[in-house]
């Protein structure tokens, strides 16, 4: 099953500040042309592949980790031009007036370069897991409503080196990396890199590109049941199908053959 909310007629028109609406942590994104807008505002951000948005007839990129924000009934455009995955919330409610009027977003829009593709996936699966166990409207409305305050609240203007890093290799996880070729695209040594990296996150840098990757590769199987196992693992980074299959298992607990949706 896909992971993908759409609420009934009941749940949207309940008397609440935000009400979800529709909501999706993967979904392969075609074309959309709306001259008039749509009867809900959206946040959407990319996970991977590439297109752009029209807005105002100002074009914008879209490629992993840009996001936009569009306000119900204002004129939008936006198509993939390549393999365009996407995650995106949508909701009703006089609460986003509240919160354009408090954060000054003029024209019903707002484009991001750049976001934290995991934090908002995060949140994301957040309200999926809340709407499939528990429904209640108010816990959807509140994390509906934290979800848009990040967003509009944005992240720090003053990036660290490590942030930085951490952001190129979110944008490029599926293509080779090295940490000398990281060290020396942000001029730091590898000891640098690999213990702020550990400091910063907890992690490794290996096993932060791994994560990206799996995770990656399960929004594909999810959105094509009929891919080849062996181009999930390449349009993932993976050079080795076996080794990408063993730390899929050990992940998800699934081989990825046996998790296609």
């Amino acid at each position: 099953m896909k992971e993908y909310i759409t609420a009934t007629y009941q749940e949207k028109v309940e008397n609440l500040p935000i009400i979800l609406y529709t909501m999706s942590s993967g979904y392969k994104q075609g074309t959309l042309i709306s001259e008039n807008g749509r009867p809900f505002s959206q946040i959407l951000f990319v996970i991977s592949g590439k297109g752009f948005v029209i807005h105002n007839e100002t074009r914008y990129e879209l490629t992993a980790g840009s996001a936009f924000f569009t306000l119900e009934h204002t004129p939008i455009r936006y198509e993939s031009t390549y393999n365009l995955v996407t995650a995106f919330i949508t909701v009703t409610g006089g609460g986003i007036y509240d919160l354009i009027k408090h954060y000054n977003i003029t024209n019903g829009f707002l484009y991001k370069k750049f976001i934290s593709v995991d934090k908002y996936l995060a949140y994301i699966k957040d309200i999926i897991s809340e709407y499939f166990k528990y429904k209640r409207s108010g816990v959807l409305s509140a994390l509906s409503y934290n979800f848009f305050v990040n967003f509009f609240e944005g992240e720090n203007t003053e990036v660290d080196e490590i942030t930085k890093i951490s952001l190129y290799i979110e944008k490029n996880f599926n293509k080779k990396l090295t940490l000398n070729a990281i060290a020396d695209l942000f001029s730091i040594s590898v000891s640098k890199l690999t213990h702020g990296f550990k400091k910063r996150y907890g992690f490794t840098v290996f096993e932060y590109i791994l994560n990206l990757r799996l995770n990656y590769a399960k929004t594909l199987l999810s959105l094509d049941s009929n891919v080849k196992i062996q181009d999930v693992a390449y349009l993932s980074g993976f050079e080795d199908v076996s080794y990408f299959c063993k730390a899929y298992k050990k992940k998800f607990k699934l081989s990825p053959t046996n998790d296609k949706y």
